[in-house]
């Protein structure tokens, strides 16, 4: 499970993606501070290309690493320090909601999504809940990611598509 609060969280171990061929990849999260906001913005600014969203994000991440969005934690995920991603996972009673994962454009495709995502699909099971996520219709590389995970299709509105991994089992 990620860390509820401030600090260094486990180490995960890319699975071995086509691209690092099985290298050991590893990567730490931490639940995000005030000290760390600019270097989500970063990774979101590169995402999008531009810094027309900076401000945006700026405000957004203050706001998450003060923990004013209710049951909401980000995550920075750094490997070997460095910032690569950001997960937002929204943990509620009845479900966990992936509400954000992006990923440094110079970081995709080695196995660091899917780690992180593998890592809250683990904490669902041992939970007992199922762990849902909005995919944007026009972001088939996304989709296409969760539904190699196990994700399926539960919902759609006019620019995503709802996404939902198990059905609440316990596994042991």
């Amino acid at each position: 499970m990620l860390p509820a609060g401030p600090g260094r969280g486990p180490i995960f171990v890319c699975r071995g993606c086509r691209v690092c061929a099985g290298v050991l990849v590893m990567i730490t999260t931490q639940a995000l501070t005030v000290d760390d906001a600019q270097a989500i913005v970063d990774v979101l600014c590169a995402i999008d290309r531009s810094q027309h969203g900076a401000e945006d994000y700026r405000h957004d991440a203050l706001e998450q690493a003060r923990g004013e969005v209710v049951n909401s934690i980000t995550y920075l995920v750094c490997d070997d320090d460095h910032p690569v991603a950001r997960l937002r996972v929204v943990r509620r009673a009845d479900y966990i909601e992936i509400a954000g994962v992006q990923v440094h454009p110079d970081w995709q495709s080695r196995g660091i999504g899917s780690t992180v995502i593998t890592e809250i699909l683990d904490e669902g099971r041992a939970a007992g809940v199922p762990v849902e996520l909005d995919v944007a219709k026009d972001n088939p590389d996304a989709e296409r990611l969760y539904s190699r995970l196990g994700f399926i299709r539960v919902g759609e509105d006019d620019k995503d598509y709802r996404m939902r991994h198990g059905d609440g089992s316990v596994v042991n």
